[in-house]
């Protein structure tokens, strides 16, 4: 644990020290007139399903709003990217953006992106936490004492301490390892570096067919309902300058959000496909059924719930991968309760 709580909190604090250098802030650029067409410049990870397919199926164009897609490395980089100006919107984990809502950053959230888990089978998701078949680890509590390797998120953290302690074993007995790059997990199990990952598609079909690891269970499946676990943010002054432009982002990302929630696995493939160098059709040939078995996020379609996510923040807390939490509700963009923007 202590491995993992030292690497958190140096990645976090140099992203906002990065970020404090940067927002000597620029000012914000000068605000549109009501429906003039716009480029915004958004941050993200990991080419989000609802966001993309918004702008692939012209969503975002018929607002006049041009996506131009800014990839980085994680919460902190995103979250400091907006701050200093870099981007005018940024998609992230709801923990960094609490985070630097804790250190006096002024970022609001401006829709609720990500919900969790949307695959129907309760016994598969979008991550897995995996072991050796031929190995002593059969259940829960053969972790105690072990190594997982997992993704240097909160989130996954956070997901697999409630899967451990919901089989009543004590989260803490546990060291966490974070493991860069991810293609690199199913490696370090087979190797004997670490003793479980938590892999997420498509790697955990790739590593169970590769490696023949088996699956001890499904940590996504582990969240409060309809907690939000990542969103889009902005800065305040960018916002308060921008709202006609804010309100167009948002009705088409609830647009992308519908169809990301209703398509078929293969329309989802095709789009993720033109987005990013994921291509599950060719990957199908290594990992039969991928198309078919491939889970997804469901998203935010409205607006926020808070109380739901709330809860989820100060789970975060309690399990000290927060130093504190903060009253979400003060920092939520107009946008983000209102139910009626589309």
């Amino acid at each position: 644990m202590a491995e993992w709580q030292s690497w958190r909190r140096s990645a976090m604090m140099v992203g906002l020290v990065v970020a404090a250098a940067l927002c000597l802030p620029a000012a914000p650029r000068a605000a549109e007139p009501a429906g003039e067409p716009v480029t915004l410049r958004i941050g993200e990870i990991g080419d989000p399903l609802a966001l993309i397919a918004a702008i692939d199926k012209g969503y975002f164009a018929a607002q006049g709003v041009k996506i131009t897609l800014v990839p980085l490395s994680g919460g902190p980089a995103l979250i400091s990217a907006t701050i200093g100006g870099s981007t005018e919107m940024n998609y992230g984990d709801i923990f960094s953006w609490v985070a630097a809502v804790d250190h006096g950053f002024k970022v609001k959230l401006v829709q609720a992106s990500n919900r969790g888990d949307l695959s129907p089978d309760p016994s598969g998701g979008w991550n897995s936490l995996l072991v050796r078949a031929d190995g002593p680890i059969k259940s829960a509590q053969d972790l105690v004492g072990k190594r997982v390797g997992i993704a240097p998120t909160q989130l996954t953290q956070l997901q697999v301490m409630l899967w451990l302690a919901h089989r009543e074993v004590d989260p803490f007995a546990v060291t966490f390892v974070p493991v860069t790059p991810y293609l690199s997990m199913g490696a370090a199990l087979q190797g004997g570096h670490i003793d479980a990952i938590l892999d997420a598609d498509p790697f955990t079909q790739r590593d169970k067919k590769q490696y023949g690891f088996v699956s001890l269970g499904v940590p996504s499946r582990e969240k409060i309902p309809n907690a939000t676990t990542a969103a889009f943010y902005g800065r305040e002054d960018w916002l308060a300058a921008h709202p006609d432009v804010v309100r167009r982002f948002v009705i088409a990302e609830r647009q992308g959000a519908e169809w990301a929630d209703s398509a078929s696995q293969e329309d989802k493939a095709d789009v993720v496909a033109r987005f990013s160098p994921l291509d599950l059709r060719k990957l199908a040939a290594e990992v039969p059924g991928i198309v078919q078995d491939f889970h997804y996020y469901e998203f935010d379609r409205g607006a926020i719930d808070v109380a739901a996510t709330q809860a989820w923040v100060d789970l975060a807390v309690k399990y000290k991968l927060l130093d504190r939490s903060v009253d979400i509700s003060a920092h939520l963009y107009p946008t983000a309760t209102d139910p009626n923007v589309h």
